[in-house]
């Protein structure tokens, strides 16, 4: 009796190494890509220290705001920051916004 092949219906190449591999995990080998990686986190890391200064400009800035707007409130009070779309000034909110989509993309990485 001939054996069949379990991977026949498998295309040549990925397909099949993908389908021999689920059949036996053992052969499984990954390049994790570290350098990629640690690059990637500096450069994540950088953009953080950047946007994090800019933020502290535009706080210290905002809070010695004496033209009649909330922006003085903008550190103490989330509700005045967040208002702040109806002044028309963003900057702090947009940095603010800015910093929390590019903390959850870097913290992804030590999730696994």
């Amino acid at each position: 009796m001939a054996a069949t092949d379990p991977l026949s219906e498998f295309v040549l190449g990925y397909p099949k190494l993908a389908a021999q591999m689920e059949l036996q995990p053992e052969t499984s080998m990954f390049r994790r890509f570290g350098f990629l990686n640690a690059q990637n986190l500096l450069y994540f890391q950088a953009e953080l220290i950047i946007l994090e200064k800019r933020l502290r400009d535009r706080q210290r800035a905002d809070s010695l705001d004496t033209k009649g707007s909330k922006k003085s409130q903008y550190g103490l009070n989330w509700y005045w920051l967040e208002k702040s779309r109806d002044d028309g000034d963003t900057r702090q909110l947009d940095l603010v916004l800015k910093i929390r989509e590019t903390m959850k993309e870097y913290s992804e990485f030590f999730v696994a």
